[in-house]
């Protein structure tokens, strides 16, 4: 059995500017003309990133290897033109896996890249490829920036209590119909009815600003937003459980029941997804 490779896939996601590896069709050419496990364990092809890193990192983090396991293996672009390579497990555990890909791909030749789907390979052979350093790169330094970036854009997750969780869940009932909107919007794009397995969430996301002396909400766009009074009440006992007003505060209302509050605070207790 064959490698699956789609290419244009990871390609699509690189931002203007940014520029895959050189070495990349090199190690796609050798998958090519590989059998599955000879390498490791793996597709070649995007998979979205967001549900296990624990937040949308935009073009930042460009996943190129989908793992047996569900994890994945993907470019984490610190510069435009040597990004650093990480491997993201199925629990959502993310670490370097080479702090280039010439050293990336010198750990995968000598089962060091700390990733089992690839060093619990069942091939013997090792795999050819040209121009690799002669030693694997010290990455302590890039493990420190990745868990301080991780840190810096996951969202925080507050212990659940009954307030917040009772805010989410009015929140939700009170965007019902926008929900509705979003997700029929989100299913004319993709072309086809999203389910529970959909790795596409539908958002409604909202700016709100509350005072003492002034209350206001916007799409992010800034345009007004719907029958804003409908959510004073929730927005109140919001800026109760806070501890503070809100201004221009980011509200975003997931399909999936989850509720982000300024992007970092992750509300109440929502349904676990499986």
């Amino acid at each position: 059995m064959k490698y699956e490779i789609k290419i244009q896939s990871i390609e699509r996601r690189v931002a203007t500017g940014f520029r895959l590896p050189a070495a990349f069709q090199s190690f796609v050419e050798v998958c090519r003309h590989s059998q599955l496990d000879d390498l490791g364990w793996f597709a070649v092809k995007y998979t979205k990133a967001s549900d296990l890193l624990g937040f949308d990192a935009g073009d930042r983090v460009v996943p190129f290897l989908r793992l047996g396991d569900g994890g994945f293996v993907a470019f984490w672009f610190q510069t435009r033109t040597s990004p650093t390579i990480i491997h993201c497990d199925s629990e959502g555990q993310t670490s370097i896996a080479g702090a280039n890909f010439a050293d990336f791909l010198l750990r995968l030749t000598r089962r060091k890249s700390s990733v089992p789907d690839i060093d619990e390979r069942e091939g013997d052979q090792l795999p050819e490829f040209k121009r690799l350093p002669k030693r694997v790169a010290p990455i302590a330094k890039k493990q420190k920036e990745l868990k301080a970036w991780l840190k810096q854009n996951r969202p925080e997750e507050l212990p659940a209590d009954e307030e917040a969780e009772s805010i989410r869940q009015e929140l939700c009932k009170v965007l019902a119909s926008d929900m509705a909107a979003s997700i029929r919007e989100s299913e004319k794009l993709l072309g086809h009815k999203l389910t529970a397995d959909d790795d596409f969430p539908s958002t409604v996301d909202m700016i709100a600003h509350l005072t003492k002396r002034s209350y206001k909400i916007t799409t992010i766009g800034g345009q007004p937003f719907p029958r804003p009074q409908r959510l004073r009440k929730v927005f109140d006992r919001l800026v109760d459980w806070l501890g503070h007003s809100l201004k221009s505060c980011e509200i975003s209302v997931w399909s999936d029941g989850r509720v982000f509050v300024d992007k970092n605070i992750c509300l109440g207790n929502p349904p676990k997804r499986e």
